[in-house]
C-alpha cells in the first residue's frame, strides 16, 4: 500500500477529546481523485463546485494509493449532518475514509480490487489503534440516509467482513423465525432498525433503502425490491441485532 500525506486545513479538535469509535466509508463522488483532493485542500477549481469545507482522514485512489489528509486524533469534516445510535456529532466520534469513485452523479463504477486491498490494509491498521466495534463500521448512507447514498451498493461489505472489517449478516433459521416479528407491522420494523442504530426521527421508507445499500445490496439493485421490506431483510436485521447485543455484553479487554 502506497501512502502519502497532505495537510488539509479543514479539521479541528474532537469534542470533549473523545477517541474515535466509529468508522465511516464514503465515495468521493468526483470525476477524478484530483478533484476530490482540491476540495479537501480548499484549492478546488471552479469546474468542481465544493459543498463547503470538507475533509476525510484518508482517501483511496483507483490504484490503491492512500492519501492522509487529517491525523486520526483530529476531527475531520466528512460526515455532515448525521446521526447514529444516539450520536449526532459523528465527526467527533469517527474516522472517515473516502474511496475515489464518480458516484451516482458522474457514473457510479465498481470499486477496483486495488482499492479494496488498500482499504483492507488501511482499516486493519485503524482498528488496531482505535476502539471501533464491528457494528460501528458504517457507510455514509447509514448515518445520513436522506442525504447521502455513498459508498453505495457496489462496495463489497461481505468481502470486508470476511477479513474482519465490519459485519455481514449470516442469518440462521432462528433469525428468519424471529425476524418475522419485525414484519408484523411497520412500527416493529422501524423500532428494530433504530435499535440497530438508524436515526429514529426518519421514516421507515427512508431507512429501508439505507439498510439495503449496506446489508442487502442485491435487493437494492432490483427495482421491484428496492425500498421494500421482506423476510430476508428482517432475518439479516435480526442477526445484526444479535451481534450488536452480544458485543455489548462481552467483557472489556
Amino acid at each position: 500500500m502506497t501512502m502519502r500525506t497532505k495537510h488539509s486545513p479543514n479539521f479541528n479538535e474532537r469534542a470533549g477529546g473523545v477517541a474515535p469509535t466509529v468508522l465511516i466509508l464514503h465515495y468521493t463522488g468526483t470525476k477524478t481523485a484530483q478533484d476530490a483532493e482540491d476540495v479537501y485542500m480548499d484549492t478546488n477549481p471552479p469546474k468542481q463546485k465544493s459543498p463547503g469545507p470538507v475533509s476525510p482522514h484518508y482517501m483511496i485512489d483507483y490504484d490503491g494509493t492512500v492519501t492522509q489528509f487529517v491525523a486520526e486524533d483530529k476531527r475531520a469534516w466528512h460526515a455532515g449532518a448525521s446521526w447514529w445510535d444516539g450520536r449526532d456529532d459523528i465527526n467527533s466520534h469517527s474516522i472517515g475514509i473516502e474511496i475515489v469513485n464518480p458516484g451516482i452523479n458522474y457514473g457510479y463504477v465498481d470499486f477496483t480490487q486495488a482499492q479494496m486491498d488498500a482499504l483492507h490494509v488501511l482499516v486493519q491498521g485503524i482498528l488496531s489503534r482505535n476502539p471501533i466495534p464491528a457494528h460501528y463500521v458504517l457507510g455514509h448512507s447509514d448515518i445520513a440516509p436522506t442525504r447521502k447514498p455513498d459508498p453505495g451498493e457496489k462496495l463489497d461489505w461481505a468481502w470486508l467482513a470476511a477479513r474482519g472489517i465490519g459485519l455481514w449478516p449470516q442469518p440462521d433459521q432462528r433469525d428468519y423465525d424471529l425476524g418475522d416479528i419485525f414484519l408484523g407491522n411497520a412500527a416493529d420494523l422501524h423500532r428494530a432498525l433504530t435499535e440497530y442504530g438508524y436515526d429514529p426521527r426518519l421514516k421507515l421508507d427512508e431507512l429501508i433503502p439505507a439498510f439495503q445499500r449496506h446489508f442487502q445490496p442485491d435487493a437494492f439493485v432490483d427495482p421491484a425490491r428496492r425500498g421494500r421490506s421482506d423476510r430476508e431483510l428482517a432475518a439479516r436485521l435480526h442477526w445484526l441485532l444479535r451481534m450488536k447485543n452480544t458485543a455489548a455484553k462481552a467483557p472489556t479487554p
